[in-house]
């Protein structure tokens, strides 16, 4: 990578990069995104066609015989069973509801492989304006786009373990709570991102992405939180928890981890942003590989990871067949609390 001296500018003579951006990078990374974009959609892909044949929101009830003729009712060893009504919550443990939860993943990779893409094309033409502006606002926002797909997840998960009451805030809001801030976050850094290519706008954008930033890194650290509270006090709340495998730990420690590497990264782009244009981080290229585009991509390897040794789908469908097993070992009991 180029030392500070080797500048790029536009045609205002504006000061475009500190450095010559280093093409090889661009491109490994380039692939690399590319790649593990590929191999998660696929893993996502395989599990949700696979399991979409499993009724993973419904739940079996007690019945009484006199109900056999319903072709929802059947017996389940000696017990009468039915299928529960399916409410409007759990309507989002369905396959594809799930699903959609990693279409903010899936973008934030895209953009990921399209702003080194950018990248690569300002290492042969130092003075284009469009591929820096590309590039500046594609790789501060595609993190939020992540974020985006672990705060949906994780409430996927708290609802399939009926762990709700962990959250700090009310259950009935704290997905929404934590996409709203990631919305605000995406939305500051995107016009920030785009206002920092002009001269006399620069300080403006600035700013603009520092308030994305520190949004970003506070609904983050919240939302942390959470997920450690909930690591914590996850087995004397859920019911069915001695009943469970390790998949869903596997599942939430990759959320966790995740949520670290994006927190730091933010944090560094945060001191990038508040040291000004001619700060030390934003003058040597190195910064935005290790503690940018590598935290972003190992991000991607662990959710590729999780796919595979504890994918939601699995999770969700091992705590439905949980609660089922619960309601065929103790009838009697279960009858006797719906009244």
């Amino acid at each position: 990578m180029s030392e500070d001296s080797n500048t790029s500018n536009d045609s205002s003579g504006y000061q475009l990069y500190h450095y010559v951006p280093n093409k090889g990078a661009a491109i490994l990374f380039v692939v690399l995104f590319l790649l593990g974009t590929f191999v998660s959609a696929f893993q996502v892909f395989f599990w949700a066609r696979r399991t979409s044949s499993v009724r993973m929101n419904e739940a079996f009830e007690v019945c009484s015989t006199k109900d056999l003729g319903n072709t929802e009712t059947k017996f389940v060893g000696e017990t009468c069973v039915r299928y529960a009504s399916v409410s409007k919550q759990d309507r989002k443990l369905k396959v594809s509801s799930i699903s959609c939860c990693f279409i903010p993943f899936f973008i934030g990779c895209i953009f990921e492989a399209i702003g080194y893409v950018a990248r690569a094309i300002s290492a042969s033409n130092k003075q284009a304006l469009v591929p820096f502006i590309i590039q500046s606002v594609l790789l501060l926002v595609a993190p939020a786009l992540y974020a985006g797909s672990i705060y949906m997840l994780f409430g996927r998960l708290l609802r399939a373990m009926e762990c709700q009451k962990l959250m700090l805030v009310s259950s009935r809001f704290g997905t929404a709570v934590f996409v709203t801030g990631d919305v605000l976050s995406f939305l500051l850094q995107s016009a920030g991102g785009g206002l920092m290519a002009k001269e006399d706008q620069a300080d403006t954008g600035s700013r603009l992405v520092i308030g994305g930033l520190v949004v970003q890194i506070v609904f983050f650290g919240f939302f942390i939180i959470n997920e450690l509270r909930f690591s914590v006090r996850v087995d004397p709340v859920c019911p069915f928890f001695r009943r469970l495998s390790r998949k869903w730990l596997y599942f939430n420690w990759v959320l966790l981890i995740s949520s670290l590497l994006i927190m730091v990264r933010s944090i560094v782009r945060l001191i990038e942003f508040v040291e000004g244009s001619d700060g030390f981080i934003i003058s040597h290229e190195v910064f935005i590989y290790v503690f940018d585009a590598l935290p972003m991509f190992l991000v991607i390897v662990l959710f590729c990871a999780a796919l595979y040794f504890g994918n939601i789908f699995s999770v969700i469908d091992e705590c439905r067949n949980s609660k089922n097993a619960a309601i065929v070992r103790h009838p009697i009991q279960l009858e006797e609390e719906s009244f």
